[in-house]
């Protein structure tokens, strides 16, 4: 028995002699990567323009002293372009730190299935990175520094993620509930739109919708923020209306919507809308008091022109062939027959009706006694 342990341990002595070494790479011979931007070729249309952001590491970020590279490199693909790009820096390039992919506006228009592909395969890429439309190119937007930035490249993340700002009409996004949603039967996926401007801010309002391999649509501020209300729940914003000529602005508490499809008679099938909203009155133009019966009008305002806000955004997203809400998602799951469930959706979804109703009520008017 001894003698064999004896031989156990030589032979494992000897294995260690093929193992090949770490190939581990210091901090300082690193150069990390925050955000990729892809966008088309202007010269050749089999190519793609492709941008990298590299983050300089410089000490305390707190000094407000960032350093940072875009490089940019056309190929006709992603895993060339970083090898070109490796030769024109002194560092290993590293991607733990990416945050984010901008799709630039006309290469999302159309098909990023296999760069979406390519970040969810690739070990060192984060899922819970943010992906984006950004107009009008990805190098335009990844260029922008706005003088708010302390680290190079956050400022977008920081926005897009909701860490930094809370906003109603970003419509946040993770990488794999992108790839989720591009491979899910009855639920289209969404990005949020980046747009630069000549001033280097980054304005995010406006939500792209897509089919399952291009941006097809992109919602308008307002829409998006009606989208928001129905997808996401206790959306902080704000709502304004008109009475007697007189500006109003309430600043919602709590939101919820609920839906329901209905299907009971054939031909005349709905979706039908439930919306909750609790809200302070923010702002008044007319100096007097309101009173209960002024309040319960307000209320009926608000309540009736979002219902039929809403319904028009419903309806024309209905338009465009495109499903972001996930109804036949929920058709899907309450329905039995799986071989014929979901084509039984695509031929009711263009027809359904919409039904919303908006529950409003005012918790308070701001007034002190």
């Amino acid at each position: 028995m001894n003698v064999l342990k004896r031989w156990l341990a030589r032979l494992m002595c000897c294995s260690l002699l093929f193992l090949s070494g770490c190939d581990f790479r210091d901090i300082d011979l690193r150069l990390f990567v925050v955000s990729i931007g892809i966008d088309v070729s202007k010269e050749n249309p089999e190519m793609h323009r492709f941008s990298f952001k590299i983050a300089i590491p410089s000490g305390d970020p707190k000094t407000g002293d960032k350093k940072s590279l875009l490089i940019t490199q056309e190929s006709s693909s992603i895993a060339e372009a970083i090898r070109e790009v490796k030769s024109k820096v002194d560092k290993e390039l590293d991607f733990g730190h990416c945050k984010g992919v901008m799709y630039g506006e006309a290469f999302a228009r159309t098909d990023i299935s296999k760069i979406q592909d390519w970040t969810v395969r690739r070990r060192d890429m984060q899922l819970l990175m943010y992906p984006a439309v950004a107009v009008p190119t990805a190098e335009a937007v990844l260029k922008a520094e706005p003088p708010t930035e302390r680290i190079a490249g956050n400022a977008i993340f920081l926005a897009l993620s909701e860490d930094g700002t809370e906003s109603p009409f970003i419509s946040k996004t993770y990488s794999f509930d992108l790839t989720r949603r591009m491979m899910e039967e009855g639920e289209d996926p969404v990005m949020p739109v980046v747009e630069t401007t000549e001033d280097e801010v980054l304005n995010i309002d406006k939500v792209a919708l897509m089919d399952k391999n291009k941006v097809k649509f992109i919602l308008s501020p307002d829409e998006t923020r009606l989208y928001n209300l129905l997808d996401l729940r206790n959306l902080s914003t704000n709502f304004g209306t008109k009475i007697d000529g007189q500006l109003l602005e309430v600043n919602t508490d709590r939101t919820r919507a609920r839906y329901k499809i209905v299907t009971d008679k054939r031909g005349e099938e709905t979706i039908d809308y439930k919306i909750r909203i609790t809200a302070t009155l923010e702002e008044k133009e007319d100096p007097a008091q309101l009173d209960p019966r002024d309040l319960h009008k307000i209320e009926a305002q608000f309540s009736k022109e979002l219902s039929q806000a809403v319904k028009k955004m419903l309806e024309k997203v209905q338009k465009t062939g495109l499903d972001p809400l996930g109804f036949g998602l929920r058709y899907g799951g309450t329905h039995w027959n799986n071989r014929t469930e979901m084509e039984e959706w695509e031929s009711l979804y263009p027809h359904v009706k919409f039904n919303v109703s908006v529950n409003f009520k005012i918790k308070s008017t701001g007034y002190k006694r």
